[in-house]
């Protein structure tokens, strides 16, 4: 028997001061309807630094990426995502059901519907600020999705 499919309701975005990941400048973004506790942030930013060797190996595109912590309905997802190679998007994903993070890359999953409207929008940032001839570092940290709903 198939899963029962959720039922799309808009959910609350917010961006969130940006983070250091050895070398790499990360957006991380917040998901959720309630307000993200410290230390829940703190963890998630905790899991990213875990994975600062592998962001500095698959990289050279300006050392940029972004993040989105997600709280969900079975517990909270964290997505680091870094730009590599000028085009490429790298992700490692991580899920904390409330024993803390643990990484999920071995399941073939990316981002879900309500995650995916802030990796378009980190898709048309790279493009307007770092494909069209004299890349800006500046802008693309800068050009953030609004807080809202997706």
């Amino acid at each position: 028997m198939p899963d029962l499919l959720p039922v799309y309701e808009p959910r609350p975005v917010r961006p969130l001061p940006e983070w250091r990941i050895g070398p790499v400048r990360v957006k991380p973004y917040h998901i959720g309807a309630r307000e993200l506790a410290p230390e829940r942030l703190a963890s998630a930013e905790v899991e990213a630094r875990r994975m600062e060797g592998e962001c500095a190996s698959e990289g050279g595109s300006q050392d940029l990426g972004f993040a989105v912590i997600h709280e969900g309905v079975a517990g909270t997802w964290l997505l680091l995502d870094w730009w590599a190679h000028g085009d490429i998007l790298c992700q490692r994903l991580s899920f904390d059901d409330g024993a803390g993070f643990a990484s999920v890359d071995a399941r073939p999953l990316t981002a879900c519907v309500w995650e995916l409207p802030v990796l378009m929008h980190e898709r048309d940032a790279w493009i307007r600020h770092m494909m069209q001839g004299a890349p800006s570092p500046n802008g693309y940290l800068a050009d953030r999705l609004s807080a809202g709903t997706v």
